[in-house]
């Protein structure tokens, strides 16, 4: 309890995660039988595309849906507004992560469950680090909140110092995670 008392951001970031792949799993499930025969054709002719897949398009696509958006987030915990916006995005990135999962399931049955966790192994790395970057920004915008309006002395230097530091990490976990996207997965389905 202690622990979660120290970190309860990260713990509220977590809970909110899990809780939107939650209903993100659940909700194909409440489809009617017109919106899953279209998620059906939609998963199948994806996972069709991957036995064709054009690496390099693949590789700048996914570097285009990913790195902007790490950066994005990093630039919001740069404000005062972006905390909201922070939260959104980790919402609809964990409920498609969750969506994607039932998704397959329901198009490829049992067989499904292995290929849905292999297809969005990506997506579930990505959501970490979502997470990780989601909690430093939303502190360091409190941090900025607390400079500005409530008027605390503080060094942002050494923030920004950090702050830049994680943005780094991210990006090269972007990279690696956009590599496992590109080059491994579609080994590990075909």
């Amino acid at each position: 309890m202690k622990k979660i008392k120290e970190n309860k951001l990260l713990f509220i970031l977590s809970i909110i995660t899990i809780i939107s792949i939650i209903i993100g799993l659940l909700y194909p499930a409440i489809l009617n039988e017109q919106d899953k025969e279209l998620i059906k054709t939609t998963i199948t002719d994806n996972l069709n595309n991957i036995k064709n897949i054009n690496y390099t398009k693949t590789l700048i696509q996914s570097t285009l849906n990913n790195i902007p958006l790490a950066i994005t987030i990093w630039l919001l915990g740069l404000s005062l507004i972006g905390i909201p916006i922070i939260i959104i995005i980790l919402i609809l990135k964990a409920y498609i992560a969750g969506f994607t999962i039932t998704s397959i399931m329901i198009t490829k049955g049992i067989k499904g469950v292995i290929i849905s966790l292999i297809y969005s192994l990506p997506n579930l790395l990505n959501i970490l680090g979502t997470i990780i970057l989601s909690y430093y920004a939303i502190k360091l915008s409190n941090i900025i909140y607390k400079t500005i309006i409530k008027k605390k002395n503080v060094i942002m230097h050494n923030y920004i110092k950090e702050y830049l530091k994680l943005l780094l990490f991210i990006i090269i976990y972007q990279i690696i995670i956009i590599i496992i996207e590109t080059y491994l997965i579609p080994t590990l389905l075909f």
